[in-house]
């Protein structure tokens, strides 16, 4: 029963986020049902990390892709706006007068 309730601590674990592999090693060594069920679980969780840790980093690059997709737009509406476009048409007549003197 130690056995069962070591396997039963390693779902809450999963569902919890703190599963450790080591916690089911002495129950997935015996070669009965209750063995094969700890290794079939070890192997599943540690799946389903994989799985998350994938997901996490994909999450990851589209947080980053949104962030320098808004950057590229606010860019754009700065620089395409007339305040902007006169800004720079100045600019362009200060240069013009500064290097014909």
């Amino acid at each position: 029963m130690r056995h069962v309730a070591l396997v039963t601590d390693a779902a809450a674990a999963v569902e919890t986020e703190t599963f450790d592999l080591e916690a089911l090693a002495y129950v997935s060594a015996r070669t009965d049902a209750l063995g094969q069920l700890a290794r079939v679980f070890a192997r599943m969780a540690r799946e389903v990390y994989s799985r998350e840790q994938r997901l996490k980093q994909q999450v990851q690059q589209l947080r980053i892709e949104l962030d320098e997709a808004r950057q590229a737009r606010q860019v754009a509406e700065i620089t395409e706006s007339e305040y902007f476009q006169r800004l720079q048409a100045r600019t362009h007549d200060l240069r013009r007068i500064i290097d014909g003197s």
